[in-house]
């Protein structure tokens, strides 16, 4: 009695796998960035509350003893922590969530693959403007409390 041997089905090609392993990979990569600007979103919006509440609750009884020209620095500190405080919860949430947008269906597996490493660096590059913008907001509102303390009197 003969055996007939005949070839089985063909495996997965390199190319397949690599493209899975590429896809697992950059989704990891993903969510690890959206997990960071999460995180970087709340210590914005803390920053944000604490510049309004400083701002709100003290008011002008801490800048009245200050020359007319400390009291318009101050205020101009405090507006651009504020503006920067709001730019970089927008771009900390941004990189956590994304914007939903329409994207044309992919045809190549090499396109996917394009595609969702530039939506991992668009998201990087967001929370990297963020940090950033976090330390900018800090800054400005140290900058304004040590008008307050040491700037001049009128």
């Amino acid at each position: 009695m003969a055996a007939r041997v005949t070839p089985g089905p063909t495996g997965p090609s390199e190319d397949h796998l690599l493209s899975a392993a590429v896809r697992a990979r950059t989704a990891e990569e993903l969510r690890e960035v959206r997990e960071a600007a999460a995180n970087w979103r709340t210590a914005l919006a803390a920053m944000l509350t604490l510049v309004t509440a400083v701002s709100v609750i003290r008011g002008r009884d801490t800048i009245v003893g200050l020359a007319s020209g400390a009291r318009v620095l101050v205020g101009v500190l405090l507006l651009l922590a504020i503006v920067a405080a709001c730019v970089g919860a927008f771009l900390a949430s941004r990189s956590a969530f994304g914007l939903p947008k329409a994207e044309p269906a992919v045809r190549r597996i090499t396109d996917l693959v394009v595609a969702e490493r530039a939506r991992v660096h668009r998201a990087v590059r967001d929370l990297r403007a963020a940090i950033v913008l976090t330390f900018v907001t800090l800054a400005l509102i140290v900058a304004s409390v040590g008008v307050v303390w040491y700037g001049p009197t009128a």
